[in-house]
């Protein structure tokens, strides 16, 4: 199968497109700022429509997933152009370049399109965002709906993972600071559902291989709040659970509000795929499993 992965140098993306060449997919690993090398790279600004018709006329892939985003969230506050550009107008034109050549396309989505006053959201909750981000991620969604023709929106939430050097996800960022012992502060009163990038990665890849439309939560198995979470995370790597501070959302200066409880219901992906969501502990102990290397040895490198 010929698949197209936006965003192939990113913590996702770059996850998906070696998955999918271990499956034995053709894959054509779309980036604009960092080389990727794995697949056929491409290089590609995704906000030019005649860049992105041109692309998908010529390659035509089978399945288009769509990984690419501006996911700073303070960010997406300050910089409101280039969140539109990134998360919004490239969206839509993936979306008709996809219907054109008939390609099935998955659209990433996020927990932030909701307001986080409920917390467990299902497929058929109203969005609310309270961001510029989930506001973008949004539009996003109702272009895909708008322009695609067969097509799924999956919708994520705090994707962490080893990958992509060049920008630390939560994860990386927990375990390298409390392995330099670094006290570090987290929120206890902000819950989400943490996603595995590689689990993330494989309920993807049969989306598209299924070619599954609709909408779908594609998150980890576990409500937790940020700050149980880096508990989880601590543990798992023998790393120093007291370092793990405790705080409050009241005490980040943030520029963009955060919601209170994204964490969504992912009851419909444990029925409908064979790539279930983890919960936590399974997601963690699998990704201890990916810090080993060759010689059966934790490749410590990998922590830092």
């Amino acid at each position: 199968m010929k698949i197209l992965v936006t965003g192939a140098s990113g913590l996702l993306g770059s996850k998906i497109c070696l998955l999918a060449l271990k499956k034995g997919h053709e894959v054509y690993s779309v980036y604009r700022e960092h080389a990727v090398d794995s697949g056929k790279p491409v290089k590609l600004d995704l906000t030019s429509w005649s860049d992105v018709f041109k692309a998908f006329s010529e390659l035509k892939p089978e399945a288009v997933i769509h990984a690419a985003a501006y996911t700073d969230v303070d960010g997406c506050e300050a910089n409101r152009d280039t969140a539109w550009s990134v998360n919004a107008e490239s969206t839509r034109l993936v979306a008709e370049a996809s219907a054109r050549i008939g390609a099935h396309l998955t659209y990433v989505s996020t927990d932030y399109v909701f307001d986080g006053e409920k917390g467990l959201y299902t497929e058929d909750d109203e969005p609310n965002p309270i961001n510029y981000y989930g506001y973008t991620k949004l539009k996003g969604e109702e272009y895909v709906k708008q322009h695609g023709e067969q097509w799924c929106i999956a919708r994520a939430s705090v994707i962490y993972g080893w990958g992509a050097e060049h920008k630390p996800n939560f994860a990386t960022w927990l375990i390298s600071s409390l392995s330099q012992g670094k006290e570090v502060k987290v929120l206890t009163d902000q819950h989400v559902s943490p996603t595995f990038n590689t689990n993330l990665a494989e309920m993807l890849l049969e989306i598209a291989e299924r070619r599954i439309t609709g909408v779908l939560h594609t998150a980890g198995a576990t409500r937790v709040s940020r700050h149980g979470f880096a508990l989880k995370l601590a543990e798992a790597f023998q790393l120093d659970v007291n370092m793990v501070k405790p705080a409050s959302m009241r005490e980040i200066p943030w520029k963009a509000r955060r919601p209170r409880d994204s964490s969504l219901n992912v009851s419909k992906a444990l029925m409908l795929l064979e790539s279930k969501p983890l919960r936590l502990e399974q997601a963690l102990e699998m990704m201890r499993k990916e810090t080993v290397d060759k010689d059966g040895k934790e490749s410590l490198k990998l922590w830092k």
